[in-house]
């Protein structure tokens, strides 16, 4: 009886390991032209369909480079399809029935996709040998973290941000800021700022024609700044005020660009989203497009949203050649990613897709299933529709010959919970998505969330004026968290500067010089209306004609709201001890206009002069210490138009800035405390005067 059940054991594990197994293979070096065979895929829900297939020849251009085999299909599953189209790719194909490789892509884009390449096998088995250090979160200490099942979810959820300070209090960083004593920025001032603006390279905004005239344009200081034949311009320019958010932007963009993908593929690799609506698409679509991709909308996932009690995982997933697979970056309310088909299972690894998706070698994204709505065949570009089924592994390996990864083990990622609330329909939502840890996407896909979230609540054009709160749980920051809030109004899309600073926080975070940073969790809370919430400054007068250094000083500021009474506000300034004797003259602003110079020396935006020469925490300091939109400032200033002599005036603010320059960062905090006063308003400030004071001994 033993025996026999031994027996039965035996045949019921050769079997599981017979369905699991590679199929024979044929190489490249035995396929002849002519040769005919048959490849398999889906084309509807989740039936499994074979078209015919005929090798025309291996195509090889050398050493160092990948051999590709060119086919022609054909059968009636192919003239329904108009021939070979996107999701298609990974099918298997199959002569004498040995697996010869993977339906890579079609050929050229302005033919007829019947003739196609084929990914040979011996190339897409090379990805099951890749080392895969993101197995292990960042390559940091932290133990790879994964999802939790359906009963560790209940049992947990209502404990999360609990365990959340835990984990942060537990992996704090060592190291956290440029020690004292230091320099944090290497050279002198001057000679930093005049690197800067010889090689500063910042794209501008296409000239806008109908835009608010209270808003202060930043396109002509920015224009002056990138013509390298002007001279005399750019000491003139550090005095210039710019605004900040603006400003930011702009980097943002420059950013982008200097990581845009060199993957020269033979079109945008299409990615599927859903819970996009057209403008969060088309934000969406603008900022992937420097990483080769872009977004398409489709259905939504098949599981149900986090925090529903259905479980986002299935246990103990399976595949087989040929079944539809997705390749997911973000999933939840809002979710990301693209989907090919199986080529071959061994195990619990697969292959798939027979080309890159993104090209970034070692990746952390999710596997998911894959439920084939239809086909659309087109004349030049079809595709198959899709939607994203539950999460049933792991994709570790994204090359060019194919995507590779694991069944039932899943990657680490960060989860990303928004709630919007609109006041003009009394409306509140929160959305909650998790974005697999990819710090090149990272950044994108959770300033793209956070604006559709936006997008869906208010369901119009996100013009008008939104309050923000981000709160980043990360172990880069001594409090183990990074929080930001700020106010903003644009008659256009207000939306894309609202996400603006946490996009550039969560950059700063994931391009460390030093280290990766573990970023455990995003919060992000707005409050929006339609309603235009502005104010300008129109005077700011002292209570005393003169004043002694150290003496206070009290300002009454008078503002006129956007179509309301004027308000005055009283802002105290204490004149610092060094003042000099005579006429001192300050500036009083809204706290998103900055001096030119000023932003140039900090680390809000990323040039090679300045690439590992201030620290993640450096630069996120610096955001967080930014005045916000909706406070008035009043700092000095230098009354450049009363100088007789310009030139003057500018070499004693350089000469400060070089001061500040040397000074520790606690010197700098407490120089730039005791020279500036600020109060929050309910608006947003959007303007700057200046006004004066007679200092006397």
């Amino acid at each position: 009886m033993i025996k026999y059940l031994v027996t039965i054991c035996l045949m019921l594990l050769l079997y599981t390991n017979s369905a699991l197994a590679m199929p024979p293979i044929m190489t490249t070096s035995e396929l002849k032209p002519g040769m005919q065979g048959y490849a398999e895929t889906v084309v509807q829900g989740a039936q499994q369909v074979s078209f015919n297939v005929e090798i025309i020849g291996v195509v090889n251009n050398g050493k160092g480079s990948s051999k590709q085999i060119l086919a022609r299909a054909y059968g009636p599953i192919i003239d329904e399809t108009n021939g070979v189209i996107h999701g298609m790719s990974g099918s298997p194909v199959y002569v004498d029935g040995k697996l010869i490789g993977a339906v890579a892509r079609a050929v050229g884009q302005d033919v007829l996709p019947y003739k196609f390449y084929i990914t040979p096998i011996e190339e897409m088995l090379k990805i099951w040998t890749l080392p895969d250090s993101l197995a292990v979160i960042n390559k940091s200490n932290i133990e790879k973290v994964k999802i939790p099942s359906l009963e560790e979810y209940e049992k947990n959820q209502d404990n999360y941000d609990e365990n959340i300070d835990k984990e942060v209090e537990k992996y704090k960083s060592k190291h956290l800021a440029t020690p004292e004593g230091q320099e944090a920025v290497k050279g002198k001032a001057q000679k930093r700022l005049e690197e800067i603006l010889s090689g500063l390279d910042i794209e501008t905004q296409e000239d806008k024609t109908d835009v608010d005239a209270d808003i202060v344009q930043t396109d002509k200081i920015i224009k002056d700044l990138e013509d390298n034949s002007k001279t005399d311009v750019n000491a003139d320019k550090l005095e210039e005020h710019i605004s900040l958010t603006d400003f930011i932007l702009k980097s943002l963009e420059k950013q982008n660009k200097a990581q845009a993908s060199s993957f020269n593929n033979t079109s945008m690799m299409p990615i599927y989203v859903s819970g996009f609506n057209d403008n969060a698409l088309n934000f969406l679509a603008n900022n992937l497009k420097y990483k080769n991709m872009t977004p398409y909308n489709t259905g939504e996932f098949i599981s149900a949203p986090i925090g529903n009690k259905d479980s986002d995982i299935k246990q103990n997933a399976t595949l087989k050649a040929g079944d539809p697979v997705g390749v997911v970056m973000a999933y939840g309310d809002f979710s990301a990613g693209g989907t090919g088909t199986v080529t071959a299972v061994e195990g619990n690894k697969i292959l798939g897709f027979g080309h890159a998706m993104t090209y970034k070698g070692n990746v952390n994204y999710f596997m998911t299933e894959a439920d084939i709505i239809g086909s659309a065949g087109g004349i030049l570009n079809g595709v198959k529709v899709s939607s994203f089924g539950k999460i049933i592994g792991r994709v570790n390996q994204d090359r060019f010959s194919g995507v590779g990864g694991i069944l039932n083990e899943y990657p680490s990622s960060i989860p990303v919970r928004v709630k919007v609330k609109d006041r003009n329909l009394g409306k509140e939502e929160t959305f909650v998505s998790k974005i697999a840890y990819d710090e090149d996407i990272l950044p994108t896909l959770a300033s793209s969330i956070v604006y559709a979230s936006m997008d869906r609540t208010a369901d119009r054009a996100s013009y008008g004026t939104s309050k923000i709160k981000f709160t980043i749980m990360t172990d880069e920051v001594p409090e183990g968290k990074f929080e930001r809030e700020n106010m903003f109004y644009d008659p256009k899309d207000v939306g894309q500067f609202t996400v603006g600073e946490l996009t550039q926080a969560l950059y700063f975070l994931c391009t460390n010089m030093d280290k990766p940073s573990n970023i455990l969790d995003v919060k992000v809370d707005v409050d929006f209306t339609s309603s235009r919430k502005t104010a300008s400054i129109v005077s700011a007068i002292p209570d005393k004609e003169e004043a002694k250094p150290g003496e206070l000083v009290n300002f009454n500021v008078t503002l006129k709201p956007y179509r309301r009474e004027n308000v005055t506000v009283t802002i105290p300034y204490t004149i610092p001890k060094t003042q000099k004797e005579g006429q001192m003259f300050l500036e009083v602003k809204g706290g998103g206009f900055v001096q030119l110079g000023q932003v140039l020396q900090s680390g809000l935006v990323v040039t090679p002069q300045d690439i590992a020469q201030l620290s993640t925490v450096d630069r996120l300091n610096e955001i967080k210490n930014l005045n916000k939109n909706n406070e008035i400032v009043i700092s000095p200033t230098i009354d450049v138009e009363s100088e007789k002599d310009q030139d003057k005036a500018i070499k004693e603010a350089i000469k400060l800035s070089e001061e500040i320059g040397k000074m520790s960062k606690k010197e700098r905090e407490e120089f730039n405390k005791n020279r500036e006063s600020k109060i929050s308003t309910d608006y947003v400030i959007d303007n700057f005067i200046q006004t004066s004071i007679n200092i006397k001994k």
